[in-house]
């Protein structure tokens, strides 16, 4: 039987980002070094929640027309108004965590020198920099489509910027969340045609560097039961569960629980010997794609009047929690029942009392 005819345009099989001899190789890495400058993030934007913002969307057929250095040079980021105490510091890359063309955001871990105002000590952050230039151009689930990479920066600063904000208003940017130190903006320069020199600027959140692996580094080799009995596993995970629905308390979701996003921080000289033992201070990262409900179009969230968080068993009964696959019990994935009954037993009967009442009927899987 022959197969049916393309429904897709010809264009959107053939497109390939266009040789781009300007672009430079991607900086941020060990040695770079420059001046930043606090920067008032815009307000978050994307998505139904938000709403599309302020940020005009480039149009697909002019995407497929430029260069990712045109696009950029000629998308700057959001303007918003000058801090009223501005500040600059020095930014010295130490070491890459996470930097590569084509990643998205880049982090890296840095020391940190204030300049203005002077007096203050020098002190080591990780630096989130949201660099449109070294987002990837084409689409990374349907490659033969490009995305407007300047979009996608600003809405991942705006809505992290306003997470980090909204974690510092409410106690736990230190605790469950890292410490943040603000949003910062600096001035990349850029040779075109090898003669022009130009400048743009790149907007970046600065960060607590926690110390420590993530779930998911734990996970792979040998296997994190090896290590870590069941009943530390499951104790880990309750407390990350029970952290989240504390965040969701609070106004703020994250909408990307998983076991990469969730840090382990020892204290500083525990043997590894002793952290099958120990539960550490549990951290929650990344929040690109979070919703500040307060900043919403709507400006109130689901547990808007409640008195206390809602019951993790609630939230999580038929997640099967699959993006902490090696961390949970392997039979879990087969039988969705054992996860309930953990549940249940984890956050029912007495424990019941520490969250706000079960709204909705829960019955196990068969």
């Amino acid at each position: 039987m022959p197969s049916p005819p393309s429904t897709v345009a010809p264009q959107l099989q053939t497109w390939r980002p266009p040789t781009d001899p300007d672009k430079p190789a991607c900086p941020y890495q060990t040695g770079f070094t420059i001046d930043i400058k606090s920067h008032t993030p815009p307000a978050p934007f994307g998505g139904r929640d938000y709403g599309p913002g302020t940020r005009v969307v480039v149009p697909d057929q002019a995407l497929r027309s430029l260069k990712q250095t045109e696009l950029v040079m000629g998308n700057p980021p959001l303007r918003t108004a000058d801090p009223a105490a501005p500040r600059t510091h020095t930014l010295s890359v130490t070491h890459e965590l996470a930097v590569a063309d084509g990643r998205g955001a880049q982090l890296v871990l840095c020391t940190i020198t204030p300049k203005v105002p002077a007096g203050q000590a020098a002190f080591q952050a990780v630096a989130k920099i949201y660099d449109p230039l070294y987002y990837s151009f084409p689409n990374k689930d349907v490659p033969s489509v490009p995305c407007d990479v300047t979009w996608l920066a600003d809405e991942d600063y705006s809505r992290e910027a306003a997470a980090y904000e909204h974690l510092q208003s409410i106690g736990k940017a230190g605790s469950f969340a890292p410490r943040y130190f603000g949003s910062w903006t600096f001035t990349a320069r850029i040779l075109i045609d090898k003669t022009t020199p130009r400048s743009r600027p790149v907007r970046l959140i600065l960060l607590e560097y926690v110390r420590g692996p993530s779930i998911r580094e734990l996970c792979p080799a040998p296997p994190a039961a090896a290590t870590f009995d069941e009943a530390y596993r499951l104790e880990v995970l309750a407390r990350v569960l029970d952290g989240d629905a504390k965040l969701r308390f609070k106004g703020i979701n994250q909408r990307d629980l998983a076991a990469r996003n969730v840090l382990l921080n020892y204290p500083p000289g525990l043997p590894p010997a002793e952290r099958h033992t120990m539960i550490p201070r549990l951290v929650l990262i990344d929040y690109n794609i979070s919703i500040v409900y307060a900043r919403t179009k709507r400006k109130i969230g689901p547990y808007h009047g409640t008195t206390l968080p809602p019951n993790p068993m609630q939230i999580h009964w038929t997640n099967p929690l699959q993006e902490f696959r090696g961390w949970i019990p392997a039979e879990w994935e087969a039988a969705p029942r054992l996860r309930q009954e953990w549940l249940s037993k984890r956050f029912g009967g007495k424990n019941m009392a520490s969250y706000a009442p079960i709204t909705a009927k829960l019955e196990f899987a068969k």
